[in-house]
């Protein structure tokens, strides 16, 4: 009789056992059950999410027009990335199709103005070369030759400045020259009054440091019309030094620092120091530097 109930026993503790074996792994079951999230969106099969396009998208837009795309401008830009597996290639495409545009050079045009003549618009030179203009008119009218050789000397440096992000566009200038119309006018000078000033500011807008002590006397007696060396390059007047700081290797080292500092948050190496200040000083052009800052996974992201 004792041995039959130990059987019993025995059977109800290995039901139970096999209970609590089969509710574990059902409970194990459920904690892998797939959920739904709503509202998430997954990446794609290579791991390239919407937000991450979105993002990629939006920053070359802000970067390069100075504005967010529009929604049929994200469109098209993802839909090139998708359909060629993200791809450099179809980064490439989309960084040329933008900067093919004027809007990229006027963009240019607003971020230098703002830098280098406390934001001057082109109203501001327009109105001021009309005012020359009618200058020269009454000056003329009076047989006052002086005067017309004089003002017409600084108008054309007023048109040149207004000119310069549509010659820029159209590669009749280079990267040199639009840089040094914009400190080359007369509101460059209302800002940098004073030779010494104006060497200051050119070193510091150009080549992104300060004059050592030699280059600053060297470039204030040039300003002021002294024969001077600077850069081993001889000059004796504010043009020839404007030439000279503009021409020099340093300012294209200038300009890759700049875009490095800007749209990768850091300084450039060596070699892409040396690689894209040599590119910039035989192309006169900085936009074969900024395709490849563009489509690099670092700006990208993927």
């Amino acid at each position: 009789m004792d041995l039959s109930k130990n059987k019993v026993i025995h059977i109800c503790l290995t039901l139970l056992l096999f209970a609590a074996f089969f509710s574990a792994c059902k409970k194990e079951e459920l904690i892998h059950e797939n959920v739904t999230i709503p509202d998430n969106i997954p990446p794609g099969q290579d791991g390239v999410s919407d937000l991450k396009l979105n993002s990629y998208v939006n920053n070359l837009y802000i970067d390069m027009f100075g504005r967010a795309p529009t929604e049929e401008e994200l469109s098209e830009a993802k839909t090139t990335l998708k359909d060629n597996n993200y791809n450099e290639t179809s980064r490439e495409d989309i960084i040329t199709g933008i900067m093919s545009s004027y809007d990229y050079y006027k963009n240019i045009n607003v971020l230098t103005s703002q830098k280098m003549l406390v934001s001057i618009d082109s109203l501001t030179i327009q109105y001021e070369i009309d005012l020359y203009e009618y200058t020269i008119y009454i000056a003329e009218l009076t047989g006052d030759s002086v005067a017309v050789f004089y003002y017409e000397y600084y108008l054309e440096k007023l048109v040149n400045l207004r000119d310069a992000s549509v010659h820029l566009y159209n590669s009749s200038i280079t990267i040199n020259e639009y840089f040094k119309r914009y400190v080359d006018n007369i509101f460059y000078d209302d800002v940098n009054m004073g030779s010494e000033n104006f060497v200051v500011s050119c070193f510091e807008n150009l080549f992104h440091r300060q004059p050592t002590d030699d280059e600053m006397q060297s470039g204030i007696a040039m300003v002021d019309g002294e024969a001077s060396m600077l850069f081993l390059v001889q000059g004796n007047s504010k043009d020839a030094f404007i030439n000279i700081v503009g021409n020099a290797l340093e300012f294209s080292q200038g300009q890759v620092l700049e875009a490095y500092q800007t749209l990768l948050a850091r300084d450039p190496s060596s070699y892409e120091m040396n690689e894209y200040a040599l590119q910039i000083q035989e192309t006169g052009s900085f936009n074969e530097m900024k395709i490849d800052i563009f489509k690099s996974e670092e700006y990208a992201g993927f």
